[in-house]
């Protein structure tokens, strides 16, 4: 390893840069190849430090939901996504309550 390669390698990096750089690193490995197999899957998730338990209860609930297309198996569910104006007027009337309540006019 060169000594230019092995200041790259220590530069540090914003836990999120790192987030989002790994993020994109396995959208461009997922276009790649196309589909995984369980194997691999469970590999890649203890190397990424998943637990096994975890990885198997994910794996249940993803053959349990009996979705046609995997991608609609990950997709939020549609029902709630209808509420989220509703939500956000809730929380912008409860924070302005609580301000009232902590900070009384004078």
């Amino acid at each position: 390893m060169t000594e230019r390669e092995q200041s790259r390698d220590a530069e540090r990096l914003p836990e999120a840069v790192a987030r989002r750089l790994l993020e994109r690193a396995s959208e461009l490995e997922a276009a790649r190849s196309a589909e995984l197999s369980v194997a691999e899957l469970r590999e890649a998730a203890r190397e990424a430090g998943i637990t096994p338990s975890a990885f198997e209860q994910a794996l249940a609930e993803y053959r349990g939901m009996g979705f046609s297309s995997p991608v609609a198996a990950l997709a939020p569910p549609r029902r709630l996504v209808r509420f989220w104006p509703a939500a956000l007027v809730f929380a912008t009337l409860l924070s302005v309550s609580v301000l009232r309540l902590l900070f009384p006019p004078f």
